[in-house]
């Protein structure tokens, strides 16, 4: 097992008294948190109706509508609360949030809150988030400070000030416009205190930079929150289990980080993304989302919406092999004029050609007839089982990748071919496990298991093509290495693959797998601002082949 970040805290601290706390601490959780906290009885009725009211006009899930006392319902008696994202919870959650309101105070239960609430990094409680990230007690945060971990308390580990400073400046300055409108302080403190600097413990920001694999470190809490939903996944206090295969992700960074210093200094790209997948059982086993995580968070391999060029063939030929086409099958070179548009003829001379030249040389024309004949809103579909989420327009460009995708969803539907025509939905949690419930704490495999993925039916196997197709498809693909655009990706282990470029070489494509292993690995390069390079596709098939030529595959 190796731990994705080393934690070094020292032992969890609790506080007797309210008064061991800074004062600013309580009046930020009232403000950001549950603003009629002194009012309700455990649930907060116009509280529900505000978030209710601010999530549609926004569109999107912006505020939960939980209490303070709601949120100490379901970290404190998780068992019986549950963790599906369901009313049945949220009615249950309501119940001991009631029963709590009862029997105790409001300033126990808002002692109980400090003490126990999830900060990120393994701190429990404002007292760890206090030494760990500012080294001081919590008694002796400023306004600043305290505003600051209230801020985070939305999403602590992508948001904290050693990970993400100026999003943890904008947090913070919301917490204390939210004080300020409660009058809590005055207009020229909440000035003031917005004008400054937020100093961090130099040891956590070390810490932090640390974590192995940090662009996919981020992507297992984006897949928490999916799984368990934002409100239960803040909580914290879990014990997660990913798919990550720590040798192909150090030769995936080292291997990127080396080609866009080379290759990229030649060709004008300064970025890229790379993702490998186990297509048997769908474990994502290496992500790197950029050149450098230190300089930029976004990650390219799941946030980055990229035209996939002539990679998004794959789905026309597909869908006709389904659909009983033979791979022998001949079509014309000629001009094709379809929708208004006239689409030139092959590259390579006027003779008609079959599907097995036509994919090797990427010949646009050729899968432009192809899916003209087995319809366009069918493509579109396929594409969707086979992975893709993202928007789809069906149109002629379509075919030649004006759609955008992500990397991590190209390399998904990749992974369908590779595996007999199986879709293994890509992840990177296999086990979400219950650290406060466990028969032995120095065994997680003692504890309660919340999620697992190989037996929760959303990652169940589902044959989406034919083996039959997947193998003509493999075939296909092997002959794009063996004689057509991606031979810069030979390896001799019987490669199958796709070459891609877009228009004026903005984004280049090469995504392959090897069919006995069933790994597939996704590459992007080019450049965040969509500036033109002077590459080709070639380049992602050089650095797919220096990659998958020096890893080892479990």
């Amino acid at each position: 097992i190796t731990p994705l970040r080393i934690a070094t805290k020292e032992a969890h601290i609790e506080h007797k008294r309210l008064s061991d706390f800074s004062p600013y601490l309580p009046k930020a959780v009232i403000a950001s948190e549950d603003s009629r906290y002194h009012w309700h009885l455990g649930v907060d009725p116009l509280g529900i109706l505000r978030a209710l009211i601010t999530n549609i006009r926004g569109g999107s899930i912006r505020e939960g509508g939980s209490t303070v006392t709601q949120q100490l319902a379901r970290s404190i008696f998780r068992d019986y609360v549950g963790t599906e994202d369901s009313a049945q919870r949220k009615i249950r959650e309501a119940i001991v949030a009631l029963k709590l309101e009862t029997f105790y105070s409001k300033n126990f239960l808002m002692l109980t809150y400090l003490n126990r609430v999830y900060l990120g990094h393994d701190n429990s409680g404002f007292e760890d988030a206090a030494q760990f990230y500012f080294d001081k007690s919590a008694k002796d945060l400023t306004l600043s400070e305290a505003a600051t971990l209230v801020g985070i308390l939305p999403g602590p580990n992508n948001f904290n000030p050693a990970h993400d400073y100026d999003k943890a400046v904008s947090l913070r300055n919301r917490v204390l416009r939210r004080m300020l409108e409660l009058g809590m302080v005055s207009k020229e403190e909440a000035d003031r205190e917005e004008r400054s600097r937020i100093e961090v413990n130099p040891a956590a920001i070390e810490e932090l930079q640390g974590t192995i694999a940090p662009y996919f470190y981020d992507h297992v809490f984006s897949e928490l929150k999916t799984l368990l939903g934002s409100e239960l996944a803040r909580d914290g206090n879990f014990i997660i289990e990913s798919t990550l295969n720590p040798d192909m992700q150090a030769q995936a960074e080292a291997s990127l980080v080396q080609h866009i210093s080379t290759s990229g200094a030649s060709f004008g790209f300064s970025q890229g993304a790379m993702v490998t997948i186990n297509a048997q059982t769908g474990d994502i086993i290496a992500m790197v989302g950029g050149a450098d995580y230190q300089k930029s968070q976004f990650n390219r391999a799941t946030q980055a919406l990229r035209q996939p060029g002539s990679t998004f063939k794959i789905f026309p030929y597909a869908l006709a092999l389904e659909q009983g086409v033979s791979p022998n099958t001949t079509y014309a070179c000629t001009t094709l004029n379809w929708a208004g548009q006239a689409f030139p003829g092959c590259r390579s001379g006027t003779a008609r050609i079959d599907m097995y030249r036509g994919m090797a040389q990427s010949e646009n024309v050729i899968a432009l007839r192809i899916a003209q004949a087995v319809g366009l809103n069918q493509v579109v579909q396929l594409a969707h089982q086979m992975g893709i989420a993202s928007k789809l327009q069906p149109v002629p460009g379509l075919v030649l990748g004006q759609s955008e995708v992500t990397v991590l969803e190209l390399t998904g539907a990749f992974s369908v071919l590779a595996n007999d025509g199986i879709l293994k939905p890509p992840h990177t949690i296999n086990r979400i496990l219950d650290s406060s419930d466990c028969d032995n704490l120095n065994d997680r495999n003692t504890c309660r298991v919340i999620y697992d993925a190989h037996t929760n039916p959303q990652h169940a196997a589902k044959q989406v093509i034919t083996t039959r197709v997947a193998a003509r498809m493999t075939q296909l693909l092997q002959g794009v290495i063996a004689s057509g655009t991606g031979g810069n990706a030979f390896i001799g282990q019987g490669e199958a693959g796709k070459t891609g470029t877009t228009n004026k070489n903005v984004d280049l494509w090469f995504v392959g797998y090897l069919p006995e292993q069933k790994i597939v690995t996704g590459i992007w390069l080019g450049n965040d601002d969509n500036t033109p390079s002077r590459g080709s596709s070639a380049q992602a098939a050089q650095l797919w082949g220096n990659y998958m030529t020096r890893s080892s595959f479990p």
